[in-house]
């Protein structure tokens, strides 16, 4: 574990460096989780990024985890709807 002191900037934004989202895997978007005066930040998995790397290296992988793709997509639309 390491610790890693971060700016606050005037608008109360938190800002985290570049080598620090690469080594997360974050891209735009990041879940953070708050529990006990503690804040946990975690990549958002976008089923699109998944099956865009899955397509490029490993197409009959995907075809054959197409129905498990397809129920992971509906999940996280189902998750974007109010």
């Amino acid at each position: 574990m390491r610790r890693v002191a971060l700016r606050v900037d005037e608008k109360g934004r938190i800002q985290t460096p570049k080598e620090i989202r690469e080594e997360l895997g974050i891209r735009t978007e990041a879940n953070v989780t708050i529990d006990a005066g503690r804040a946990t930040i975690e990549p958002v998995e976008r089923i699109y990024d998944r099956l865009a790397t899955e397509v490029r290296f490993n197409f009959e992988g995907v075809i054959r985890d197409l129905p498990n793709l397809r129920r992971s997509a509906e999940k996280e639309l189902l998750k974007q709807v109010p």
